[in-house]
């Protein structure tokens, strides 16, 4: 009896023993093997793929520095640069409580509890609102090495950056320049010749027509693989025809009308409104609506081995015309409503890589205006960064979260409340009288 109590004990203990060995050599795989899974319906516990290639290209410490107080700030803030340290554990993250370091707050000019600093080698920015959109946005500038222009046509009565005035692009340029653009302007007819390194040179609605000359220096800008943008208004789209027709892009006579903006607007069907995009080039993860009063639509046709391709379309209805609405809207006669472009993309091939141009039949979404409209500022900043191929700033997606909420039935509510108001107590009941029924025949 002793001998099997032993054994007994003994068989136990190897048990034992051997559990807490296999225990140990897990917990070891697991520091030595770290796998994280993300299960969320969206993965919005873990990083974008733009945002991994963009910390995979840091080449340096990254020191991040949190001012926040607040046990449920600081937690936030945590969780979102745990995202990054998972992909680079060298990220570094330090909190400053802003109450105690009022000095430190004024010189940065910190503004909001949880605003970040990030420190990469000498240079430093700020994410007043932190997100992964801000801290990738962030990152990916600070890693940019070389400079980026943005150089806009003047002396033709174009749209300028410095013109603060409803119609002017000072907002678009101050936006540019806090994310590390250089903004200039080139007038070709006041002497210095054209800048064929004008970084990326932007067209901005001309209302007086280009001499000869201008067109021809153009031309040249254009076929020694010049970025260009240009975003031309109705009626005011000759001057720049023959550039754009060896790029195969022609500009349809009078404006467009779209019946379904007015459904996403509550305003005149020449007030174009886009919601959906193709997946390419600079609206690729755009989910923004964008708004174009009045804008001209084009024409693409495949020329010299180039093919634009659309970026900007309406919906399915839409109809060009010469004369202004009027009671009511309807397409005139002989015409049938069609997807119309109004935005187009161009990449080709160049002697200096990659050589991309973007043509827009509106320039008013970028004006002061209406560039705070919907997603105006965001495409406007695709437009650059991509004419700037600058990718990894375009549009990091916005994942939802559909599995933080639970939608019911009707039916279903029903069956949940009737569950656990009679199902489960009839089920305990049974178990019971289960029980006691065993027992009693014993």
């Amino acid at each position: 009896m002793n001998r099997e109590r032993i054994t007994t004990i003994g068989g136990r203990g190897l048990f034992v023993l051997l559990w807490l060995t296999v225990a140990g050599l897990g917990l070891y795989a697991a520091a030595r093997f770290p796998f994280v899974s993300d299960w969320s319906a969206t993965g919005r516990n873990s990083l974008s793929e733009p945002s991994i290639h963009v910390v995979r290209a840091l080449r340096g410490p990254v020191q991040i520095v949190a001012f926040a107080h607040g046990a449920a700030v600081r937690q936030s803030v945590r969780a979102l640069i745990a995202k990054y340290q998972r992909v680079d554990p060298t990220i570094h993250l330090t909190f400053v409580n802003p109450d105690k370091h009022p000095a430190r707050v004024r010189r940065l000019n910190i503004g909001f509890n949880g605003e970040l600093e990030i420190r990469y080698g000498k240079r430093r920015a700020l994410v007043a609102s932190p997100s992964e959109v801000g801290v990738t946005n962030e990152l990916a500038r600070l890693e940019r090495t070389g400079i980026r222009h943005l150089t806009f046509l003047t002396g033709n009565q174009e749209r300028e950056p410095q013109d603060g005035s409803g119609l002017g692009l000072s907002s678009w340029a101050r936006q540019l320049r806090a994310r590390g653009f250089t903004v200039g302007s080139f007038n070709p007819g006041a002497g210095p010749p054209f800048p064929h390194k004008a970084g990326v040179l932007v067209i901005a609605d001309p209302r007086v027509p280009f001499l000869p000359g201008e067109v021809h220096a153009l031309e040249g800008f254009v076929k020694n693989g010049g970025n260009l943008l240009v975003m031309l208004e109705p009626g005011h789209t000759d001057g720049l025809a023959p550039v754009l027709a060896r790029l195969g892009i022609r500009f349809r006579k009078g404006f467009a009308v779209d019946p379904t903006s007015s459904l996403l607007t509550s305003a005149s069907p020449d007030f174009i409104a886009i919601s959906h995009y193709p997946a390419l080039g600079p609206v690729r993860g755009m989910h923004l609506v964008t708004v174009f009063p009045t804008a001209a639509a084009l024409a693409l046709t495949p020329v010299h081995g180039l093919k634009p391709v659309p970026i900007l379309s309406t919906g399915n209805d839409a109809w060009t015309q010469m004369q202004p609405l009027a009671g009511l809207v309807e397409p005139p006669a002989g015409t049938n409503p069609t997807v119309l472009t109004i935005g187009a993309a161009l990449e080709r091939p160049s002697k200096g890589g990659q050589q991309r141009v973007v043509i827009v039949g509106d320039s008013d979404f970028v004006a002061n205006s209406y560039i705070g409209e919907g997603g105006n500022l965001a495409l406007a900043m695709n437009l650059a960064n991509w004419l700037a191929h600058d990718d990894a700033f375009i549009n990091l997606p916005n994942r939802a979260s559909p599995d933080l909420t639970l939608s019911l039935t009707g039916s279903e509510e029903e069956l949940i409340a009737y569950g656990f108001l009679l199902g489960l107590p009839i089920l305990l009941l049974a178990g019971a009288l289960r029980v006691w029924w065993r027992r009693r025949r014993l």
